[in-house]
């Protein structure tokens, strides 16, 4: 009787946890069409190091069906020379310029969108794109954000 007994109950421990594993849903910005990103922008990430009091924003929103990236970056106490993404591996680094955003912008926000190929996809999602806003002081970047995935909430 033992035997039937311990059979009975690997047999109920087993469809309970398949019962588990089929009930989890799988969700995440990996699922959805649209990745919503979004950088913190200033001087502690800079490479040449740079002190600087400016600071700034980047909202973002990627589309994966149409390849359009769109962005919304905002920045004060800064004149830059230019606004751009660059993207670097390994991300930290310093890397080149993917997408101009903006030369010598007259105001503090830059918006618009870009489309991207497979890899500069695979940088974005990954994190290893950043923005990048240069001053006359400061060429390389005054200030730095890397563009990052949010968090996902369900």
């Amino acid at each position: 009787m033992k035997k039937p007994m311990k059979r009975f109950l690997l047999l109920i421990a087993g469809v309970l946890m398949l019962g588990f594993v089929t009930s989890c849903k799988e969700e995440g910005p990996h699922k959805d069409d649209i990745v919503k990103l979004s950088a913190v922008i200033n001087s502690s990430a800079t490479m040449p190091k740079a002190t600087s009091s400016a600071q700034g924003t980047g909202v973002f929103e990627y589309n994966k069906a149409t390849m359009e990236l769109k962005y919304n970056i905002t920045y004060q106490n800064i004149t830059p020379t230019s606004v751009n993404i660059h993207a670097a591996n390994p991300a930290w680094q310093v890397g080149g310029i993917v997408f101009p955003l903006a030369d010598k912008p007259t105001t503090n926000q830059v918006q618009g969108s870009v489309k991207l190929n497979l890899e500069q996809q695979t940088q974005l999602i990954t994190g290893m794109m950043y923005v990048n806003i240069p001053t006359e002081l400061y060429y390389y970047g005054e200030i730095r954000g890397q563009i990052l995935v949010d968090k996902f909430e369900k």
